[in-house]
């Protein structure tokens, strides 16, 4: 699995690593899908996703369509449609808890053992705490980061490369932009006007 220093908090994190179960490696930039190897190998699963478990339920089919509406999410691609239908799908409750500065927040848990329920209930939380809408993907390769920035407008995974053979999404669009910018500025039309 590719890495990079953008760590969710909590919970969250464990979302951002399922849902980059999923990328276009900056090495290869062919699409690589991990899930059905997590799904098959105990110990990969584990590995990577060790906060909940796998539950008879968590089929491959439920997990990929669940990654994927949640990626939809992430993307700006759903209008919580997609969100509430997975919601009204598992059992979930809602407790107050104490929050910083003493102020109530709350706290959603399932009833569900399920690694599907728990990751909603994960999702829920984030929502709750205002840290769902900070999980993104990449415009360029689409991993799955979370955006620690203080307004919260980071559009790429990284500005510099992860590596030798990495590339840097937020440089190469940059760059891509300021060419184009210049072609245009060259353009016949644009000599004649």
């Amino acid at each position: 699995m590719q890495t990079h220093s953008q760590a969710a908090p909590g919970a969250l994190e464990f979302v951002r690593r399922f849902l980059n179960t999923w990328s276009i490696p900056n090495q290869t930039r062919v699409e690589v899908d991990e899930l059905p190897l997590f799904v098959s190998d105990a110990d990969k699963w584990r590995e990577e996703l060790w906060l909940h478990p796998r539950a008879e339920s968590d089929t491959l089919e439920r997990l990929s369509e669940l990654r994927s509406d949640l990626r939809k999410s992430c993307e700006g691609l759903d209008d919580h449609q997609l969100l509430n239908a997975w919601l009204a799908r598992v059992a979930l409750s809602v407790k107050v808890v104490p929050a910083e500065g003493g102020a109530p927040g709350l706290y959603v848990t399932s009833a569900d053992t399920s690694y599907v329920a728990s990751t909603l209930a994960s999702v829920a939380n984030a929502i709750s705490s205002g840290t769902w809408s900070r999980l993104k993907t990449c415009d360029d390769c689409r991993w799955a980061f979370y955006d620690n920035t203080r307004n919260g407008s980071k559009r790429w995974c990284g500005m510099t490369k992860g590596g030798v053979e990495g590339r840097a999404c937020g440089t190469i669009a940059k760059v891509a932009a300021f060419r184009a910018r210049a072609a245009a500025k060259k353009s016949p039309m644009s000599e004649g006007g």
